[in-house]
């Protein structure tokens, strides 16, 4: 069995989310890179099936070698799971 095959649907959203602001601050600081510091995720509903997600990144703040950057996932028009994420930003 993959690793893959053993995540929960909450599991899963999350690591999709995740993907997505890492993505989000990528295309910022290209051709740098980032790697990540720390990442806080916040649960406001079950998530059984992950049905469609939806997500909504952003961009809090940039300095010389920090990003600070977070986003929602929505499931049905409900946001179901919140991140926030502090990136180093490594010169290319």
């Amino acid at each position: 069995m993959t690793e893959a095959a053993t995540l929960q649907a909450d599991e899963k959203l999350a690591l999709d989310l995740m993907a997505a602001i890492r993505s989000a601050a990528e295309k910022l600081v290209a051709p740098e890179a980032v790697d990540l510091v720390s990442v806080t995720m916040d649960v406001s509903a079950r998530v059984d099936t992950p049905g469609t997600p939806g997500f909504d990144t952003r961009i809090d703040r940039r300095t010389r070698t920090i990003l600070f950057a977070g986003g929602s996932a929505s499931v049905g028009g409900t946001v179901v799971m919140t991140a926030t994420a502090v990136y180093s930003i490594r010169p290319a």
